[in-house]
């Protein structure tokens, strides 16, 4: 069994093959402005390395966001398009969900937030209980409802870099390693049912504006 691991959401892409037991082959971009340039070039390279055919992968899956609106759309453009050619099923993953993955709740009692900074004042956030369950679904927050929902469900504050020390007085960074994000992405695969091909569209939850160009 061989799987595809896609995420371009952000500033650094990954994009693996891996199969239950390990990561076979991954690559990574650290130049946000040229992951649409090599993402086919890096799942080319994967293919090679695991010596296997695209034909011989048995699903997709993608970080499908909250992240960078541009990102989303080159990694599930990438992936519906191999997906459709080579009837692959695909699988979204939120990094929300991933993050908290990566927790090892147990060493809690508390109930747990994750947070990625959207822009200025503005958070992705879910909050889960210590055994997953969800007590808030991914919502953008400005940082007085964020902090408000915080004291409401008595949670403990995570997120993935310590770029928010300056804003906020007690949290945990999360360390995402490699095994940690190969766990979650299989069992997506195990036990999920393969998303849409068609009606799928990155998990942004912003409202997206258009600039129109005024013509004379």
């Amino acid at each position: 069994m061989y799987l595809l691991y896609i995420d371009t959401s952000s500033q650094h892409s990954l994009v693996f093959i891996f199969n239950e037991k390990k990561i076979l082959a991954s690559r990574t971009n650290e130049i946000q402005s040229n992951h649409g340039q090599v993402i086919n070039i890096h799942i080319d390279e994967l293919l090679h390395e695991a010596d296997i055919s695209m034909s011989d992968l048995n699903g997709i899956c993608v970080l499908n966001g909250p992240g960078s609106y541009t990102g989303l759309r080159i990694s599930l453009a990438t992936a519906k398009g191999i997906c459709y050619a080579n009837d692959i099923p695909l699988f979204l993953i939120n990094k929300l969900d991933l993050l908290f993955s990566a927790i090892d709740s147990r060493l809690t009692s508390k109930n747990i937030a994750i947070i990625i900074k959207a822009r200025e004042d503005e958070f992705f956030t879910a909050i889960y209980s210590s055994n997953g369950a969800p007590l808030l679904m991914p919502s953008l927050l400005s940082k007085s409802d964020l902090l408000d929902k915080l004291n409401l469900n008595q949670a403990q504050l995570y997120f993935e870099e310590d770029i928010y020390t300056s804003e906020f007085e007690a949290f945990t960074s999360i360390k995402l390693s490699l095994p940690k994000i190969h766990t979650m992405p299989f069992n997506v695969y195990k036990e999920s049912k393969p998303a849409d091909l068609f009606q799928s569209e990155p998990f942004y939850l912003k409202n997206v504006h258009i600039n129109k160009i005024n013509k004379l």
